[in-house]
């Protein structure tokens, strides 16, 4: 069995490679990288107090990029072969490659610690899925503010889980620092933190062995199913029994919870005021940044999640064990379950009749994928928004199954921090589901061995496929640039 060092000797100098071949055949700063190179390179200059009023992100990932780019530049210079520019592209581009290479232990950390039941082979697979999971791949060759904002994101949520509150809070201040949005999951993780203290371990336990006992019932895979209204009514008390609860042990234990949690809570505390007295989360271009009601947002997210994983989710036998399951559930619960079905589908509908919003930067710019996903599926026709309508909610009810062994609780929280920082966004941007995907991943019922190895396979090509289109098959753009395909 092939351990996690070895996976390491397999993927890390892969990504050097591709590196490398970046820095060949795409050395110019490209799309957003024009605001972050020279904003660091006056960083790097020691010009600390000049800002582009265009950049709306926190200057995290400047204040890394100029250390590293000033040492790496160091390091040239003492061994003969310093480059004409201090803080250059490629170096800079380098320290997303840094942080990648960091993301794989915590990728395997998180996925052992997140949900125990996994098997060594399982754990590797899950850890090279998430090392090669598109969104985050690509980025590692790029000087973007994604690789390091994940990694200290997922460190935080780690942190927190293991009850290393100081450090759950030094990392989650980090991760602000990368991007604003991150705030919500430094909530999430304090969040997290209450329930795992006031909420008992038998419970939890209680209730994982319920879920698989359910799931047994149902004659599902671990990665896919569904169940019935009465299942969905069962859970709304159980969540409901459970914030009772919460919400009494919390009180018992406030003052041990304030002595312990306060490292987290200051991040939050300090965001919010941050807030107040800014008049909104971005800092500078706060046009386009204002933020809006697009309740859609969170439907392309849960479709968005379980095509990644079609594997799991999209496969033939998960789909038929999902029909199964429904005839079951309509045969034993008719009533119950066609009213959870209709409401269901009255809720997505609403959401796509009042919050389907298009940002002009959407219709503009025919350089990401989003462009073309946009316009020839998802806005083909103006019935064909709706028509998505059942796989909204077939990637609902799957995703609610597959994590409803960490309890309804925390199946609420990660959707509700899911939300928080999705419908503000006017902007459909795949990156802005990254997050949401890699907490769904990585507390979900685990898939057989066969999906995960297929899903490893499914990101391995898509990654080929849009790298070598970006290296590869550059074309002119309207005002004349070269202009790359990118996510």
């Amino acid at each position: 069995m092939p351990s996690l060092a070895q996976l390491a000797a397999l993927l890390l100098p892969a990504a050097a490679a591709l590196a490398a071949a970046f820095a060949a055949l795409a050395p110019e700063p490209y799309m957003d990288e024009p605001f972050h190179v020279p904003q660091t390179r006056r960083y790097c200059e020691g010009r600390w107090r000049e800002w582009d009023h265009k950049i709306t992100t926190f200057p995290g990932l400047y204040v890394f990029g100029a250390l590293v780019g000033r040492l790496e530049y160091a390091a040239q210079r003492l061994l003969g072969a310093a480059s004409s520019q201090l803080c250059s592209t490629t170096a800079l581009r380098s320290v997303n490659l840094l942080f990648g290479a960091a993301c794989l232990p915590l990728f395997h950390a998180a996925a052992a610690s997140l949900d125990g039941d996994r098997s060594p082979t399982q754990l590797l697979l899950m850890t090279a899925a998430c090392f090669l999971f598109p969104l985050h791949f690509f980025y590692q060759f790029l000087y973007y503010t994604d690789v390091p904002s994940l990694f200290f994101t997922l460190a935080t949520i780690l942190a927190a889980a293991r009850r290393r509150y100081r450090l759950a809070g030094a990392l989650g201040a980090a991760a602000v620092l990368m991007r604003q949005t991150n705030a919500v999951w430094v909530a999430y993780a304090l969040a997290g933190s209450v329930l795992d203290a006031c909420l008992p371990e038998d419970g939890r336990t209680q209730r994982k062995q319920q879920a698989a006992t359910q799931d047994q019932r149902r004659g599902g895979t671990s990665s896919s199913g569904s169940s019935s209204g009465a299942a969905a009514v069962a859970a709304l008390q159980t969540a409901a029994a459970d914030l009772t609860l919460l919400l009494k042990r919390a009180w018992v234990l406030k003052r041990w919870l304030a002595a312990q949690l306060w490292p987290l809570g200051a991040v939050v505390a300090s965001f919010a005021a941050f807030v107040v007295l800014n008049g909104g989360i971005v800092l500078g271009d706060k046009v386009h940044h204002t933020p809006v009601h697009h309740w859609a947002q969170p439907l392309y997210c849960l479709l968005y999640i379980t095509a990644w994983l079609a594997p799991a989710f999209w496969a033939p036998p998960a789909l038929a064990a999902a029909a199964r399951s429904l005839g079951r559930a309509l045969r034993s619960r008719p009533a119950s379950t066609a009213v959870c079905l209709v409401a269901g589908a009255a809720a997505a509908a609403a959401a796509v009749h009042l919050g389907t919003l298009v940002h002009p930067f959407l219709l503009a710019d025919n350089r990401h994928y989003v462009f073309y996903i946009w316009r020839r599926l998802v806005n083909r026709t103006l019935w064909s928004r709706y028509a998505l309508v059942p796989a909204y909610l077939y990637s609902a009810w799957s995703l609610a199954a597959c994590l409803a062994h960490h309890g309804w609780l925390r199946l609420l929280l990660l959707a509700g921090a899911s939300c928080v920082v999705l419908i503000p966004a006017h902007l459909i941007e795949f990156r802005y589901f990254t997050v949401p995907f890699y907490l769904t991943f990585l507390h979900m019922r685990t898939p057989s061995t066969a999906s995960l190895a297929a899903i490893v396979a499914l990101f391995a090509a898509a990654n080929a496929a849009t790298i070598y289109l970006f290296l590869a098959r550059p074309f002119a753009w309207a005002d004349g640039s070269v202009a790359r395909f990118i996510w």
